[in-house]
């Protein structure tokens, strides 16, 4: 009896793959998400909000999960939040040596997974690889798991993101601990040159202090040559950023 469940359970779980189960995800989430101007795009598994000023985006990554006791397959879907603020952007798509940055969305100035933004409410990312566990082991689960997306959604993304999508946010948040890892930027390098762009759009007193700050520590945290070519690239232009307006 117990051989036959299995055979059965393995048939529900078969047809189940990861674009499927987002899909009906999308399918569940989209008219909420439209009140909220979030428009969906499945291939690049977000919903995105553009602005004048700054893109928004809701991205959901999902993974392949098994239970090791029983064998069952299923999926995680793991929800992440995106800033980017236009005018930092524009100023890092002229130094940045990262030729995989092609569309706007690939630009990223603030954001993280929510589990990791929820565990490290500081700002300081001693709490990494979080998760919300949410899991889809069958068709059943996705119901319950959109109205969890929706739910952090409207509880932790939506006011991230709007609270935090201004230049002198951005400057706060990615500046105020200089020496530690910054939870609301993943990358050093990104957080590095992007907290100095913002620093300095902000007309911050201590932008000059940062940028020497974020040098030394990519020295010794003995960071790929790239890096160090990019802080290069911001030194030569940045007497000019000053000039440039905050949004």
């Amino acid at each position: 009896m117990e051989l036959k469940y299995w055979f059965f359970q393995d048939s529900i779980n078969s047809y189940m793959t990861k674009k499927s189960v987002l899909r009906s995800v999308f399918e569940t989430l989209k008219n909420e998400m439209k009140v909220y101007d979030f428009t969906p795009s499945i291939g690049e598994q977000y919903f995105i909000r553009k602005q004048k000023q700054s893109i928004f985006t809701y991205q959901f990554l999902i993974y392949d999960r098994t239970i090791i006791k029983t064998g069952e397959k299923g999926f995680q879907i793991e929800p992440y939040a995106w800033i980017n603020v236009k005018d930092i952007e524009n100023i890092y798509r002229e130094i940045t040596q990262n030729t995989e940055l092609k569309k706007e969305t690939d630009f990223v100035t603030l954001g993280n997974s929510i589990a990791n933004l929820n565990a490290n409410p500081d700002g300081i990312n001693r709490k990494r690889n979080q998760s919300l566990d949410l899991f889809i082991f069958d068709e059943e689960n996705i119901p319950y798991v959109s109205w969890e997306l929706m739910k952090h959604f409207k509880e932790t993304v939506f006011p991230y993101m709007l609270s935090n999508s201004t230049i002198a946010r951005v400057d706060e948040l990615l500046n105020k601990d200089p020496y530690e890892y910054c939870v609301h930027m993943s990358n050093d390098i990104y957080r590095f040159i992007k907290g100095l762009i913002a620093a300095k759009l902000n007309n911050s007193p201590e932008a000059d202090k940062l940028f020497s700050i974020y040098s030394d520590l990519i020295i010794e945290r003995d960071m790929p040559d790239n890096c160090k070519e990019e802080m290069n690239r911001l030194k030569l232009i940045w007497p000019e950023i000053g000039t440039k307006s905050v949004s």
